[in-house]
């Protein structure tokens, strides 16, 4: 299997653009697997052109999470590629919002409207190799999910803490053994990383990649937080987006492979 960032907030490779935002394509033998869509600045088809990505191998799109950042490039794969099954956790329709005060609208899409949506509740098989899960919120440990200035809309209108019911991630075997692809990591990456070793009996990842959502970690609790992490043997570390860059160089400091999966990296999983 390749992995490649097609968007992210840093570029490692000139001639392509970067924003706050994340999307990714896996190519596999059964098909190619593009993950999330990109931010607001619409940079997708640009670097989608720049890398000569060809949208008609995208075999299916996985959905993260329903944050602006993630979902803003979504309209642009369903013209290009009609039909083209859409996975994302349950949930990712209800109405985000961020900032303090609750006052900036931050995401919610009603995925489950398109054609050949397809709306996870535990785990579901992508293309052969590639799984799609979420965290139960009962198979989280609250410690490690990050939830400062980020809400969501009750059904009775309330503004509450963002509960990330539909954060998703995916575990991928590859020639290399497994790997973890993630989005933002809403659910809390040890609480993650814990629930692919559950579901799938993974004892060892070759490589941990994509926005960990460490930059909400108080820097005095890097301890607690990496210290779960080791549990986890962990091959590669290729952090991007949300990770921020102090989270990023502790990482580097503490665990040996530790690099920052800019836009236009290319890896064998």
């Amino acid at each position: 299997m390749k992995f490649t960032v097609v968007i992210d907030n840093y570029c490692a490779k000139s001639g392509m653009l970067a924003e706050w935002g994340y999307c990714s394509l896996l190519e596999t033998e059964h098909g190619n697997v593009m993950i999330d869509t990109g931010g607001t600045g619409h940079v997708l088809r640009h670097n989608l052109d720049f890398l000569k990505i060809d949208l008609k191998k995208v075999r299916a799109l996985v959905l993260s999470h329903s944050h602006h950042d993630h979902i803003s490039g979504l309209l642009d794969i369903v013209f290009s590629c009609p039909g083209i099954p859409i996975y994302a956790g349950k949930g990712i329709e209800i109405e985000r919002r961020g900032d303090a005060d609750a006052s900036r609208r931050s995401g919610g899409v009603p995925v489950g409207h398109f054609p050949n949506a397809h709306l996870i509740e535990d785990y579901v098989e992508i293309v052969p190799g590639v799984y799609a899960f979420r965290v139960p919120e009962q198979n989280r440990r609250s410690q490690y999910v990050c939830c400062r200035n980020m809400w969501e809309v009750a059904p009775d209108g309330q503004i509450i803490a963002d509960r990330f019911e539909d954060d998703v991630s995916l575990a991928v075997k590859g020639e290399k053994g497994w790997s973890l692809l993630l989005g933002c990591a809403h659910a809390g990456l040890p609480n993650i990383m814990q629930r692919a070793k559950d579901l799938f009996a993974i004892e060892r990842l070759h490589m941990v990649v994509g926005g960990s959502h460490l930059c909400g970690v108080d820097p005095e609790n890097y301890g607690v937080w990496f210290d779960r992490l080791a549990e986890f043997p962990v091959e590669k570390w290729r952090l991007n987006h949300c990770t921020g860059f102090k989270a990023a160089a502790a990482m580097a400091a503490r665990f040996d492979d530790v690099d920052w999966a800019g836009v236009g990296c290319r890896y064998v999983l």
